[in-house]
């Protein structure tokens, strides 16, 4: 990586945020699942990328874009919840960025925003779809607190029993 900068989210990053999400989530999209992830990917636009100024702009919470040589290669969120944690949320790289340690200087940048936001404990979850990011969270000091098959669609997952993994970690 030549000239990686990870910054705020600006509204003109929008087109190229938006088109990482649905990308990702269409290449890990199950034969026979097109349909449970077309509604899926289209809650999560609706309900919140579409909106991310408005949706990560409140206290507590935050986006931020990983830009290479000025184009923007990967995203991450942060929400805020309860009793001094925050959730990882939104965390993708670029099909053609992936593989060059990207997720995990993402990772780690929104731990640091955390710490500097008082945050002392991360949660996130990701699915059985994503064995990359599984451990990617693991050798980054997270616990798996829990897993369980999703059977509800939400715009946090696409439900239909795939198993998701749920993370923690004290920071």
């Amino acid at each position: 990586m030549t000239d990686l900068s990870i910054r705020p989210f600006r509204p003109g990053d929008h087109p190229r945020v938006r088109d990482i999400f649905i990308d990702w989530n269409r290449h890990i999209t199950q034969p026979g699942m097109e349909d449970l992830f077309a509604s899926y990917i289209q809650m999560a636009l609706d309900e919140e990328i579409d909106h991310i100024s408005e949706y990560y702009g409140r206290p507590g919470f935050g986006f931020w874009v990983a830009e290479i040589d000025g184009t923007v290669a990967g995203m991450v969120g942060l929400e805020r919840l309860e009793d001094g944690e925050a959730e990882v949320r939104r965390m993708y790289v670029a099909a053609e960025f992936r593989r060059r340690g990207l997720g995990r200087r993402l990772l780690a940048h929104v731990e640091d925003r955390a710490r500097d936001l008082g945050y002392a404990r991360m949660v996130l979850s990701t699915s059985a779809l994503q064995p990359q990011a599984k451990a990617l969270y693991e050798v980054s000091g997270y616990d798996l607190e829990r897993e369980e098959a999703s059977n509800v669609q939400t715009k946090r997952t696409v439900g239909s029993g795939l198993t998701r993994y749920y993370f923690a970690k004290d920071l």
